[in-house]
């Protein structure tokens, strides 16, 4: 079992996703990984066999005395809600009593990207926001949050709306085999980045889409350190929207509302 510690990670070093998704089950104890030892040979899409078993999951979730995955809401992260610390993080600042455990399964969805908000989170770096991208696939992280987690997690997405994508648009298949309905994710109420009007794919360190903006916008305010322009713009949270907008590097990201 994996400890975790409650304290923020490096704005510079969002989204704080490690080498690869992964699944595993957040308890108050610690994180137990649910993936074989060595991890996915192949997108959970493509797997012969389900890598996570469904009534194993619900057999820890009774044990602990919690909501079933029956009657919680099934929400797909793009961003550093993929990671168990991060939820666990939110769970702590929140200061409510709720339980902590929640599943986190790896899956395959179809036609949507992950790019980033047209905008910066209050620690100053530029958050993950899907898009819709015909022909993507990506490996992403479900998890399954009941009533009050999930009311935790949408307080702490203050740039994004919470919106229902139907798997009829968006192919889902979850690591335990299931293909859901439906599923949930955070899409950006500020647009996305784009160049030309085509999203810009996700970097995964901060440093590289500053120095991207630097590149599209020639101005000063993401160019140096990554740590110190995060420090910049989390006292300036206007700041990075408002230079995208000036030089048209903000597209809609097509997914409903």
């Amino acid at each position: 079992m994996i400890a975790v510690t409650p304290a923020l990670a490096a704005p510079e070093d969002y989204p704080w996703l490690g080498p690869a998704v992964r699944s595993a089950l957040l308890l108050s104890e610690g994180i137990v990984e649910l993936d074989p030892s060595g991890g996915a040979e192949a997108p959970s899409e493509q797997l012969e066999e389900a890598l996570i078993n469904t009534s194993a999951i619900d057999q820890a979730l009774a044990a602990e005395g919690v909501a079933p995955l029956a009657e919680r809401t099934l929400v797909v992260a793009v961003g550093s809600n993929q990671t168990p610390q991060t939820i666990a993080r939110k769970y702590h600042r929140s200061g409510r009593r709720i339980s902590v455990t929640t599943p986190f399964v790896r899956c395959t969805v179809r036609d949507l990207a992950v790019g980033h908000v047209a905008h910066t989170a209050a620690p100053g770096y530029v958050p993950a926001a899907p898009y819709r991208a015909v022909g993507e696939r990506m490996e992403l992280v479900a998890t399954w949050f009941d009533d009050e987690q999930l009311e935790v997690v949408d307080a702490t997405e203050p740039n994004y709306d919470r919106v229902r994508l139907s798997a009829d648009d968006f192919p889902l298949t979850l690591a335990t085999g299931e293909k859901p309905a439906h599923f949930d994710v955070y899409a950006s109420l500020w647009g996305v980045i784009a160049r030309e009007q085509q999203p810009i794919p996700l970097r995964h360190r901060q440093q590289e889409m500053f120095d991207e903006l630097v590149g599209l916008t020639g101005s000063l305010l993401t160019h140096g350190d990554a740590a110190e322009i995060c420090a910049a713009l989390a006292t300036s949270p206007a700041a990075l929207h408002e230079l995208v907008i000036a030089h048209d590097l903000v597209a809609e990201d097509g997914l409903p509302r």
